[in-house]
């Protein structure tokens, strides 16, 4: 043994047994609440059109998000800015059938990264259409979303958002599971804002070849890297891309309830 090249008192060697990155796994659990509502699930890629991404969701031309924080790498092409420029595409390849879909998208904004938000960042958009939907199956998705994250009867509301795609539109407050005195995160407002949605304007739906005579659409969205900011009290949202094994193993995966019961999905 002294003269052996092998050291019993080490661990064997070998692969290391790995496990899906907090991002991907917490896009997967989202997944799994909304599949069983007969969603399916569409990972976009980073390009988008223009016309997608900005002019058929109505945005203006003088809309901040297209003059100074996005990046054209090529004429009327740019990187996707928000996961519900592709929800014009996903329309087209359905209409006239009805379409549930979650679009998950990594977004880009030119802007500098902070501890509380990036230039690069994950967003999961759900997206319906089909006749005789309107704010009462939005409400519930937005349960169906709170629900599944932070729990049965966590506290959440919504409050009127302004989005050009939407109208009425809202944004998703729940109540800070992290508060206590001088919570950094909620800064003492007792809320925190997690995602937004709202009913698809006309246009919109013409635009993906529906009738809105005919039939309603919704769209609700989230930011992956916020929810884990929140639900593990990350101190920099960065860290998410640092890629350092040390790091992504103190994440627990399974900090998600179970599923939720399927009663009332319809």
């Amino acid at each position: 043994m002294a003269d052996s090249r092998c050291d019993p008192g080490l661990p064997p060697a070998g692969p290391r047994t790995g496990r899906p990155h907090p991002v991907a796994a917490l896009v997967d659990r989202i997944g799994d609440l909304f599949v069983p509502l007969g969603f399916d699930i569409a990972h976009l890629p980073l390009l988008e059109s223009v016309r997608d991404n900005f002019d058929v969701l109505g945005y203006p031309q003088n809309h901040p998000t297209r003059t100074r924080l996005s990046f054209f790498p090529a004429p009327d092409v740019v990187l996707r800015t928000h996961a519900s420029s592709g929800g014009p595409h996903a329309m087209r390849a359905c209409a006239p059938g009805p379409l549930r879909t979650l679009l998950v998208a990594t977004c880009f904004r030119n802007e500098l990264s902070s501890a509380y938000s990036g230039s690069q960042f994950t967003q999961i958009d759900g997206l319906v259409v089909q006749p005789e939907v309107g704010l009462p199956d939005l409400m519930g998705l937005f349960d169906r979303l709170v629900s599944g994250l932070f729990g049965q009867g966590h506290p959440w509301r919504v409050r009127r958002g302004d989005y050009p795609f939407a109208s009425p539109g809202f944004a998703v407050d729940v109540a800070c599971p992290r508060c206590g005195p001088g919570c950094d995160e909620c800064e003492g407002r007792g809320h925190i804002e997690i995602g937004a949605g709202g009913i698809l304007r006309e246009q919109v739906l013409a635009a993906g070849g529906y009738d809105p005579d005919q039939v309603g659409g919704l769209s609700f969205g989230c930011s992956v890297e916020r929810l884990l900011r929140l639900s593990h009290g990350l101190a920099d949202i960065r860290e998410l891309l640092v890629n350092d094994i040390r790091l992504l193993e103190q994440f627990d995966h399974a900090y998600l309830p179970a599923d939720l019961s399927e009663n009332g999905a319809d």
